[in-house]
C-alpha cells in the first residue's frame, strides 16, 4: 500500500507511457467485464479530464449514446456544470484511472443518490484501504491493477512531439 509521502506525481515519478493499443485492450478487458455481469446503463458520466475518452470508447463498446460528464479540473468537481441527472436512470461513472481515490470520493458523494456504477481503466493497487468500491452501491470494473508506483501517462495526455518511440 502506498503511504502518503510516497505520493506517486507526473514530476518525480517513473513515468510508463500507454499506447493507444494498449487502451484499446484495457477498454475491451472493461467492457467484456460490464456484458459479463449482464448489466444495462441508460447513460455514461465521464469524469473529465481523464475519463472523456475512454467514456466514449466504453460507450462504443457498450453501445450506449448518451454521454455527459462529471466536470473536474484542477481536480475541483465544478458543481454549478453537472448534469443533470435521473433518478429512474442507471449511469456508469468512467475515468482512467483511480489513483488517490480522491476524485473516486468526491464524484460518489455527488452522484451516490443515483443509481451507478463504476469503471476505470487502471487502478493503482488493488486495495488501497479508501473502499474505491462500487461508490453509489454498486459494482466497480477495472481494467488493469497497477501495483507499482510510476506515473502513467495516457495518449491523449502526449503532444505528439514528447511521443516517446
Amino acid at each position: 500500500m502506498e503511504s502518503k509521502s510516497e505520493v506517486v506525481n507526473e514530476y518525480s515519478s517513473p513515468k510508463e507511457y500507454y499506447s493507444w493499443r494498449q487502451i484499446e485492450l484495457l477498454i475491451e478487458t472493461v467492457a467484456d467485464k460490464i456484458l459479463r455481469s449482464n448489466k444495462r446503463y441508460d447513460a455514461i458520466l465521464g469524469i473529465t479530464n481523464g475519463g472523456i475518452i475512454p467514456a466514449r470508447l466504453i460507450a462504443r463498446e457498450l453501445d450506449i449514446d448518451h454521454i455527459s460528464f462529471i466536470p473536474f479540473r484542477s481536480k475541483i468537481l465544478h458543481k454549478e456544470e453537472m448534469p443533470s441527472l435521473l433518478e429512474s436512470k442507471k449511469y456508469l461513472v468512467i475515468d482512467d484511472i483511480y489513483d488517490t481515490g480522491n476524485i473516486f470520493s468526491v464524484a460518489s458523494n455527488e452522484v451516490g443518490k443515483f443509481n451507478c456504477d463504476f469503471a476505470f481503466l487502471v487502478r493503482r493497487f488493488a486495495d488501497d484501504g479508501g473502499g474505491g468500491g462500487g461508490g453509489c452501491g454498486g459494482e466497480t470494473y477495472v481494467g488493469e491493477i497497477l501495483n507499482h508506483k510510476k506515473w502513467i501517462v495516457f495518449p491523449w495526455e502526449r503532444k505528439m512531439d514528447n511521443v516517446p518511440t
